[in-house]
């Protein structure tokens, strides 16, 4: 014990010395390496002194002689004498460990490292007037692909900013090569576009991750939401609005404030989001948006090809957003006559901040500099006015129409399978139809009571909703049977939010649409079913024509992007979607006329006299309904052929 305490004790402090300089960094690891290489040139040179001192040779030649052996041993043939090749054999086999080995090892090693933290994102970038996506989730890709993957989107961005090219700076938890060469191969987008994409590694909830990113430099921030668990203690929300509070705080300081494009779970929260924020802030709730746009595919079959159309089709048909200028003073009636390539739908109003269609009372309109023009198109370049305008549509004078005499309809089955949080929303959102009634039959596995309690939080229904709770599993076939799906008007298959994953949520849905079509293939009468899926990969997997797929992060993604370049899209939707508010319909060509045909020029004066516009039509081609927005004057539209109108009033 005692020679242990007094001999070894001091070559444990050398060796914790040296092992706290070792952990130090490559830095450190190469220094203690040059060290023992001199010390081992300096003993080897020490060694070969009393044999090279008759030759006349000083110590410094032999530490240099040393050193030469223990670095490169192509000299260790060039000695001559039984103990200089002995010492040379020892150095050469000492410079293998020392230099080749370890030395080269630490440098690669270090290079790796440094590498991997340049793959990891840590360095701010310096760029302006880009954009800033904050977090991966389903909706990351979606919306980065529309950014940089449309040329509409493209060129309305430049136009914005001065012929700037769209750069986008995305912020992940997570960076190195794997991930984004992942995200490279799900965008599939040109390398010129895929090389504008930049990430950064961070969470949301990190000021220094902010400043990473050069968030208060951006032109647009985008905070997405992820999938998460009904039963979640701490939801997205908390997370998001904990995010403004911090970006908050940054601009404060800074007193530059971004422009933010926020998505909130829980419409509820948006006033809280609204008050975390003091600049610009777009708030997207999806349960309101995903509930109102389902509700208007309940009422309006048909419809949601018409929204698919709108935000994905950009060749042929869009919204865009175009400033007074040379119409200013002008009425909205006078100002549509210089519009003949692109339809001048309507007007955002300045000061109320809503939408107004271009017909009726509100074309007298008369347009002030801070109004934004509403169009559908097909290109920017449409949004040019003529230089003359054209010949304004008589109007002819309409009779009681079905679409004037219109009362309550009869009452529409609908069957709902499955349970998520925003039911109550949609059945909510059904009730403000006055016009319809709905018998509606839920089907889940959850409690009946359970399902009564969410959906009375909310707000007493009216007699024209009827409710009807059952308890079952709708994978299984059998019991499927018993609901009478043939005998349903419409039927809904939504995704579980109480499931772990987005994949398992979607396997059952895709596993329910499967057993729904085999019922449904034994009987003529087929209702219209609309499907919610939670993952946007997963929509191959269904292909019945007849079936709607709502993919809710896909809706929300294309919601985001739109936002984030033209803020005012967000006025428009929700109008759009709204109930109350002027909406897209799918109309019958009877509704409007007698005549089995007409041409575009013909039936737009009929559709504007129920003040009503006439923006497209739906027609069958090869089994598949195809959407045809700002059409032709001179193109057909045939009421034998089943063609379907699409409308805003």
């Amino acid at each position: 014990m005692y020679l242990k305490s007094t001999v070894l004790q001091p070559i444990d402090r050398l060796k914790y010395f040296v092992e706290r300089q070792l952990v130090k960094g490559a830095g450190y690891q190469l220094f203690v390496i040059v060290a023992c290489i001199a010390l081992v040139s300096l003993f080897g040179g020490l060694l070969l002194s009393p044999v090279s001192s008759l030759s006349g040779h000083t110590l410094s030649e032999d530490v240099w002689w040393a050193f030469l052996r223990l670095t490169d041993p192509g000299y260790l043939g060039d000695d001559q004498g039984a103990w200089p090749r002995t010492v040379s054999t020892i150095l050469t086999l000492c410079g293998y460990v020392l230099f080749m080995g370890t030395l080269v090892a630490i440098m690669t090693r270090w290079l790796i490292a440094f590498m991997e933290k340049l793959e990891q994102g840590l360095t701010p970038v310096s760029v302006k007037q880009h954009i800033v996506i904050l977090g991966m989730s389903s909706r990351t890709v979606p919306v980065i692909r529309e950014l940089l993957g449309v040329e509409v989107n493209r060129s309305l961005y430049k136009k914005q900013n001065n012929d700037k090219d769209l750069g986008i700076v995305l912020l992940a938890e997570e960076v190195n090569a794997v991930v984004h060469q992942q995200l490279l191969a799900e965008l599939s987008l040109a390398h010129k576009y895929a090389r504008r994409i930049v990430l950064r590694s961070g969470k949301a909830l990190q000021a220094e991750a902010l400043h990473r990113v050069a968030c208060l430099n951006a032109s647009a921030v985008i905070l997405s939401n992820q999938y998460q668990r009904s039963d979640s203690t701490v939801t997205t929300d908390v997370e998001t609005i904990k995010a403004l509070l911090t970006i908050n705080v940054l601009a404060k300081s800074a007193q530059q404030f971004p422009r933010l494009v926020v998505e909130l779970d829980d419409g509820r929260h948006s006033q809280l989001a609204l008050k975390s924020y003091q600049g610009q802030l777009n708030v997207l709730a999806t349960d309101q948006t995903v509930s109102r746009l389902v509700a208007q595919c309940v009422v309006m079959p048909g419809l949601l090809k018409v929204y698919s159309h709108i935000l994905t089709a950009y060749q042929n048909g869009q919204f865009f957003f175009k400033a007074v200028e040379a119409q200013r003073g002008k009425t909205l009636a006078e100002a549509r006559k210089f519009f003949s390539k692109a339809m001048l739908i309507g007007f955002i109003d300045a000061h109320d901040k809503q939408f107004y269609l271009a017909i009726g009372e509100q074309a007298k309109h008369k347009l002030e500099a801070e109004d934004m023009l509403v169009f559908i198109g097909n290109q920017v370049q449409q949004l040019v006015p003529d230089n003359q305008p054209y010949k304004q549509l008589n109007l002819p004078k309409v009779k009681q129409t079905k679409l004037e005499a219109q009362s309550r309809k009869p009452k529409k089955r609908l069957l709902i399978l499955g349970w998520n949080r925003r039911i109550p929303n949609i059945i909510k959102e059904l009730d403000l139809y006055r016009h319809e009634s709905f018998e509606i039959t839920l089907v889940s596995t959850l409690a009946s009571q359970k399902r009564q309690q969410d959906i009375d939080k909310l707000s007493r229904l009216s007699s024209r909703i009827q409710l009807n709770l059952v308890e079952g599993d709708y994978m299984v076939e059998t019991e499927m049977r018993d609901f009478d799906p043939h005998h349903q008007d419409i039927i809904m298959l939504v995704y579980s939010d109480r499931m772990d994953s987005a994949d398992e949520a979607d396997a059952r849905v895709l596993v329910g649409a499967m057993a729904l079509n085999e019922i449904l293939k034994e009987h003529v009468k087929r209702p219209h079913v609309l499907i919610e899926l939670s993952d946007p990969s997963n929509e191959s997997f269904l292909e019945q024509a007849s079936s709607d797929t709502f993919i809710t992060p896909l809706l929300m993604s294309h919601l985001l992007s739109q936002v984030a370049l033209v803020p005012e899209s967000q006025i428009l939707f929700e109008t759009l979607m709204n109930a109350e508010g002027a909406q897209i319909k799918v109309k019958p060509v009877a509704d409007y006329s007698d005549k089995d045909l007409l041409k575009v020029v013909d039936a737009k004066p009929l559709v504007e006299a129920h003040e009503q516009i006439l923006i497209g039509v739906i027609q069958e081609s090869e089994g598949n309904a195809k959407v045809c927005l700002n059409l032709d004057n001179e193109m057909r539209i045939s009421a034998l052929a089943k063609d379907l109108l699409v409308v805003i009033g």
